[in-house]
């Protein structure tokens, strides 16, 4: 109606306009609007200024030239550590929970037994208390998420209104139950001290992070497949919450494919990823077909499925609405949907590293002696290192160096592990044959496990190139990449229950597979424990496999 009511105000304008002086009025010939140019013109009109600005940048992707090269797989950084935010937020957490309860109990037994000569039951009631409503109120105001675009100050606020929230949740708790023993200066005192601990280790906590995430740690690093519409979303999505380390896009379909979406560069096919050497290092693959896509879609995930990292679908409610009737503001939040890899909770993640740190450290202090002879012998026995290491698989197929005392004759090691070691093997030292069976040999390893790259239990790693006869290991088992979505271990649940030792046959490893994925699957830390307590007699009384 505006464009009609403006086309009515042009032509009274015409009308009332003046002839030129000694002139007549020109008579303009009316061209008619075809059925098409009105279509256009009315949906060019009828379009929302976010409409205008996709169609432009589809526009802009189209005009790209055809011979312009595409960014190089080897061109892109990706990080070659990272943490797992979860545990981080679960051991703060923890630190806060430590520190604030001793703050508040110091204050407060200084308050009413220093200063008022009130019974211990008193103090220590109402400083458990306080510390509780302290650590409630933090998690409540999700004082620990630190997202990377969060601002200092927005997240001291965080903190400041948590705070603020217990102790006055504190005080009125103290007023109504005991009355007889509530020392207002005293309560106040100490919440006021824990608030300033709060906003010291938090400050301490955010540059800290911060640091990580301008680093690309702490982030989940991902590449997607797809070059769509809901990739171009999540990618905008990511630009306001800096969330995701999004890396790469994949997609089959390459040629129609835009140089890159926002920044984010379309690199290549299925088959150039899967040849990545980043790809140990990606968290998760992302799939950004819609519902409608589902052939391609499959045809993407039977390529990848038999990879360590965890897959996940992007959930895009939107496709399912009636889409004559869509509206921007109808089209939902785009979310994630895991098709593959267990997921682990921050306190589990903690418990383990926890765990791993406390037991390995503790053996390597008092094993010493014992490694110091295991070592003396070796050297006496044969010329060479005391010493051996080994490329071998860890998480998410990520190659690390393995510790071992040398079994081997050096003239004989065999670091590619093309051919395992037999029973009666001419290669074993004599040392060697006795720490073979009884694995003192993997004491090392223990090395690893403090410095991150093996966990206590966990799948036993194979060596990189590693053969069962003449094929390669990994090839016997289409599950077999399934077995790294852990830490390699130690000792692990297929070691107690027979599977040790070299793999002869394909029957073998799909034993020792099956089981690991078990493993994977019933993985707790009093699983762990149960499978360290089983270890030793299970070796002790194995006669069978060879070592």
């Amino acid at each position: 109606m505006k464009q009609l009511k403006n086309s009515g105000v042009d032509s009274a304008n015409n009308l009332t306009k003046k002839p030129p002086q000694g002139g007549s009025v020109p008579v303009q010939k009316r061209q008619v609007e075809t059925v098409e140019a009105f279509a256009r013109r009315t949906q060019t009109r009828s379009q929302t200024p976010a409409q205008t600005r996709a169609k432009a940048r589809v526009e802009k992707t189209h005009q790209e030239p055809k011979d312009r090269p595409r960014v190089k797989l080897s061109d892109i950084h990706f990080p070659a550590q990272t943490g797992n935010m979860a545990a981080l937020r679960f051991s703060l957490r923890t630190i806060d929970a430590l520190c604030v309860t001793a703050v508040i109990l110091i204050s407060i037994w200084s308050g009413y037994i220093g200063i008022n000569n009130k019974a211990v039951l008193a103090p220590l009631a109402a400083g458990l208390t306080g510390a509780i409503g302290f650590f409630t109120a933090l998690f409540l105001v999700k004082a620990h998420q630190f997202s990377p675009a969060e601002t200092y100050g927005a997240h001291m606020k965080k903190v400041m209104l948590g705070a603020a929230a217990a102790l006055g949740v504190w005080l009125a708790i103290a007023l109504i139950a005991k009355p007889d023993t509530f020392l207002p200066d005293a309560l106040a005192i100490s919440g006021l001290l824990a608030t300033a601990t709060l906003l010291v280790l938090h400050t301490v906590y955010y540059i800290w992070i911060k640091r990580q995430h301008e680093r690309g740690q702490l982030i989940p690093t991902i590449v997607m497949l797809g070059a769509t519409e809901a990739a171009r979303r999540l990618i905008e999505e990511n630009a306001r919450t800096r969330e995701l380390n999004i890396l790469a896009i994949f997609d089959e379909r390459l040629s129609r494919a835009p140089h890159n979406i926002h920044g984010v560069p379309v690199v290549g096919k299925i088959k150039d990823m899967l040849g990545w050497d980043a790809l140990p290092y990606v968290d998760r693959i992302i799939v950004t077909l819609p519902n409608l896509a589902e052939a391609r879609k499959t045809a993407f995930v039977n390529q990848v499925r038999q990879l360590p990292n965890r897959i996940a679908f992007v959930v895009d409610e939107f496709e399912n609405l009636n889409h004559v009737q869509q509206r921007l503001t109808q089209i939902a939040a785009i979310g994630t949907r895991d098709i593959s890899g267990k997921t682990f909770s921050g306190s589990a993640v903690f418990a383990k590293r926890f765990m791993d740190i406390a037991i390995s450290g503790t053996a390597l202090l008092f094993g010493a002696p014992v490694l110091a002879i295991i070592a003396l012998a070796i050297k006496l026995d044969s010329p060479g290192p005391v010493l051996f290491k080994q490329k071998r698989q860890g998480f998410n197929n990520r190659i690390f160096d393995v510790f071992k005392f040398r079994s081997l004759k050096v003239e004989d090691e065999d670091k590619s592990a093309r051919s395992q070691v037999t029973k009666g093997d001419s290669r074993v030292t004599k040392v060697g044959r006795f720490i073979r069976k009884t694995s003192l040999d993997e004491l090392p390893q223990l090395l690893n496990v403090l410095k991150g790259d093996m966990s206590l239990v966990g799948p036993r790693p194979h060596a990189v190139g590693m053969h069962t006869g003449d094929i390669e290991t990994y090839k016997l088992v289409d599950e077999y990449a399934h077995r790294l979505k852990v830490k390699p271990g130690l000792t692990g649940w297929a070691q107690i229950n027979g599977s040790r030792g070299p793999l002869h046959d394909a029957e073998g490893v799909a034993r020792r597979v099956q089981l690991d994925i078990e493993y994977i699957e019933r993985s707790s830390v009093l699983f762990d424990l149960m499978i360290m307590v089983k270890t030793l007699p299970c070796l002790l009384g194995d006669s069978e496999n060879d070592r």
